[in-house]
């Protein structure tokens, strides 16, 4: 019975194969990096493009005395900050030479849509009238706003942007921090039940702030 002779080998060796498997993997990891930093700076904008208008539908209900829209536009802007620090995170993960175009892209719009959300919120409470009727829990509801005017600034005087912020964003940062203390000053605030025996159940939700309290 004749010896079966090995076939001869037709392709490149295993070796090459697994390298060029790694090679296309990680170009598609990379491929893949790109779409999903396109993808959360296009939310980014669509994002902005809502928070502008909830900003203005917030200033017509104010001359209305209606406060609840302020709410909406709130959220907003926390979920933009979110997906802020979602797309800086892709973008630290990835290997900066393959993605500086798009981290300039990220940068550009991280100071244009805060300096957008700094005058939307100075133009809310410079509208705000002296003589405006607040609504009861109005300090707890703008306290927050100080807080997030402080974080909003440390952020633009880090290094990357310490040279390119507009002195404008900074000085509407720190007149809407006057004019926010100056109306929490005189803003009622929630009743404070910790003394009493039984603790009432609340009656209204926080939405009611569209629905003022007069004097």
């Amino acid at each position: 019975m004749p010896d079966r002779q090995a076939r001869p080998t037709t392709g490149p060796p295993r070796s090459i194969v697994v390298n060029r498997k790694r090679r296309v993997a990680m170009a598609w990891g990379r491929q893949n990096s790109r779409d999903e930093v396109k993808g959360l700076l296009a939310a980014l904008e669509r994002q902005a493009t809502e928070a502008s208008r909830l900003a203005d539908r917030a200033q017509r209900d104010m001359d209305n005395d209606r406060f609840a829209s302020f709410l909406d536009f709130r959220r907003k802007v926390e979920e933009i900050r979110a997906l802020f620090a979602l797309t800086e995170e892709r973008l630290q993960g990835v290997d900066e030479a393959r993605l500086s175009d798009l981290r300039a892209e990220f940068e550009r719009m991280d100071l244009l849509l805060t300096r957008m959300m700094v005058r939307a919120m100075r133009n809310y409470f410079s509208g705000m009238r002296d003589d405006q009727v607040l609504p009861m829990g109005a300090r707890e509801l703008f306290e927050p706003e100080l807080r997030s005017i402080d974080q909003t600034r440390a952020r633009l005087l880090r290094s990357r942007y310490a040279d390119r912020v507009s002195p404008e964003v900074l000085e509407d940062l720190d007149a809407t921090a006057d004019l926010i203390r100056k109306i929490i000053a005189r803003a009622p605030s929630l009743p404070d039940f910790s003394d009493s025996p039984d603790l009432p159940k609340p009656k209204r939700r926080l939405r009611t702030l569209g629905r003022p309290i007069r004097n």
